[in-house]
């Protein structure tokens, strides 16, 4: 497989140059669209070539959503195996696809997927402002955000995240909406898809529901104005049905999969938890503060906060009243999704990068609103992102002789294993469940196996909440019913979040600890991580093997 070493310089200059025939292309349109899209796509695909080929986490939730997985391909039952969290079962099952195909569930596979999202959303964008502005309009607009996708290297953009395939589904969605607003009759094909894909989006990640909800409030809209002018109501009634579809769907199926309550407790109420609770005037200096842990995308939003300004003046001139209804809920759609967009972003209080994805598009939407009228500038605004990254890589280049920041050699193009794994896998067998208390996901990942509690972090088993007694219940349930051969106890240096073994090992949890103790052994004390095996899976001669290293623990 290819591999990438720190100054891939000739790859890289390749790179430049393509970006600069896309941004040629976008402003001079001397080939087709079709053909521009194709260089656009190659142009992505080509610069996140580097992160593709690293099979290394770069984020902690990579492990995690590859282990639900893992676990999903052996038990589908969302909910039941597997409990994401913040994160929707779709973002889960989306990473099973490669499996069933006869690809490995890891890192590179999981980022590809995420970079087929990254895609479609980059797509649907360019047919969406086709559809409001023109091509000509679109192919300067898209440009800007193409460039900064493929050339930003800060991880928080590039591994796969949560965000990714909401973000995907919310532009699908966004060029519906702008096919329903440009028909003067619109679809029922167009209008039971966009409530359908709305209704999926909850289920992908609970942060994108305000943005779906805008989308949504601008199609009934447009249905509702099209049934007073006509009286046809089949549009409206095509997007009610469509929205209901999905989650109605799920609801059944959660019941007759026995998941309901768990779907209420540990998704909705769970989730109400983490969701914080920041008032509306801490918004505005919470995002601020987001951006700023971003460069690039600092950048990529001074970039286009003139024309973005001007989307907003644009919208509320006098003359924008005059227009038709359906008209005017343009601008007010693209509004609303940025302040969806940013309440999406700072809800949770967490400063976490990756929820400015939920940012990317409605910023060059609105841009390229503010700008449709006099789109010949807009070439400035992509040619100004390149030359950031350009002249951030001349500086890399001379300070540290580096470009690229995922290098992949000496064998990081394939699954690395942690000591800790190459131990476990003295006792495990291919189908076996495992367990990790604490958070250390990466070893489910390396180790290919099952997890065997619904939460594979233990975090919220862990940590003070009103919920607590029915996360460790349930994963007390959890571990009756998979059995795990091994069990590791991972709180200490090498877990997020949960480090402190004095108050948060698992001993200071008397069901759980109780139940390791009757059925499990504990074989090794590897890296700060505690291995216990499964009795059944010892020998005679492995038991009496660790009664002297048991001995010296309990001393």
């Amino acid at each position: 497989m290819v591999t990438f070493d720190s100054t891939p310089t000739l790859y890289w200059l390749l790179g430049y140059l393509l970006a600069g025939v896309v941004i040629f292309s976008a402003v001079y349109k001397l080939i087709p669209a079709k053909l521009f899209l194709v260089l656009t796509i190659l142009l992505l695909v080509f610069m996140r070539m580097p992160v593709l080929v690293l099979n290394r986490e770069i984020n902690a939730d990579e492990s995690q959503m590859l282990s639900h997985a893992i676990t999903l391909y052996e038990d589908p039952v969302y909910w039941r195996s597997v409990d994401g969290t913040t994160i929707g079962p779709l973002d889960n099952y989306l990473l099973v696809v490669p499996k069933l195909f006869g690809f490995q569930i890891d890192y590179t596979n999981g980022r590809g997927m995420g970079l087929l999202c990254t895609i479609g959303a980059l797509l649907f964008v360019f047919l969406a402002m086709q559809n409001w502005y023109g091509e000509s309009v679109a192919r300067l607009t898209i440009a800007a955000p193409a460039v900064f996708l493929a050339f930003t290297q800060e991880t928080d953009f590039v591994h796969y995240s949560s965000e990714q395939l909401p973000v995907f589904l919310l532009t699908l969605t966004i060029w519906l909406l702008s096919k329903i607003t440009k028909s003067k009759n619109p679809s029922q094909i167009s209008t039971f898809s966009l409530g359908l894909v709305a209704g999926m989006m909850p289920f992908a990640k609970l942060q994108s529901v305000p943005q779906a909800m805008v989308i949504v409030l601008a199609a009934l809209w447009i249905c509702y104005h099209y049934f007073r002018k006509t009286k046809q109501i089949k549009p409206l009634l095509f997007l009610l049905a469509g929205g209901l579809a999905f989650p109605v769907s799920l609801f059944i199926w959660a019941t007759a999969n026995h998941v309901f309550n768990d779907f209420i407790d540990f998704y909705l109420l769970g989730n109400v938890i983490y969701a914080g609770e920041n008032n509306w005037l801490s918004i505005p200096g919470q995002m601020i503060n987001l951006i700023m842990l971003s460069p690039d995308f600092k950048i990529y939003s001074l970039v286009l906060f003139i024309p973005i300004v001007l989307g907003i003046a644009k919208a509320f001139l006098p003359d924008s009243y005059k227009k038709p209804q359906t008209q005017f809920i343009l601008p007010a759609t693209l509004i609303m999704l940025i302040l969806a967009g940013i309440y999406a972003a700072t809800k949770s209080g967490n400063t976490f990068i990756h929820y400015l994805n939920f940012c990317i598009y409605p910023w060059i939407l609105l841009a390229g609103y503010g700008l449709s009228k006099r789109h010949n500038w807009f070439a400035v605004f992509p040619v100004l992102l390149l030359l950031w990254f350009a002249g951030n890589d001349a500086i890399n280049y001379r300070k540290e002789h580096r470009l690229n920041t995922f290098e992949s050699t000496d064998g990081a193009n394939k699954l690395a294993e942690n000591p800790v794994v190459t131990e476990l896998k003295k006792f495990t067998k291919a189908g076996d469940y495992m367990v990790v208390w604490g958070w250390q996901c990466q070893y489910y990942v390396e180790a290919q196996l099952a997890q065997g509690t619904a939460e594979n972090h233990s975090e919220r088993s862990i940590f003070k909440h009103p919920l607590q007694e029915k996360y460790l219940s349930r994963y007390l349930s959890d571990l009756n019913r998979t059995k795990p051969a091994v069990f590791l106890d991972a709180v200490g240096k090498n877990s997020m979040w949960v480090q402190d073994k004095k108050t948060q090992g698992v001993e200071n949890f008397p069901a759980i600890a109780n139940f390791i103790h009757q059925h499990y052994t504990l074989v090794s004390d590897l890296y700060d991580v505690r291995l216990y095996v499964r009795n059944d899976r010892l020998t005679t001669q492995q038991q009496a093997n660790a009664l002297p290293y048991l001995a010296a623990i309990n001393h």
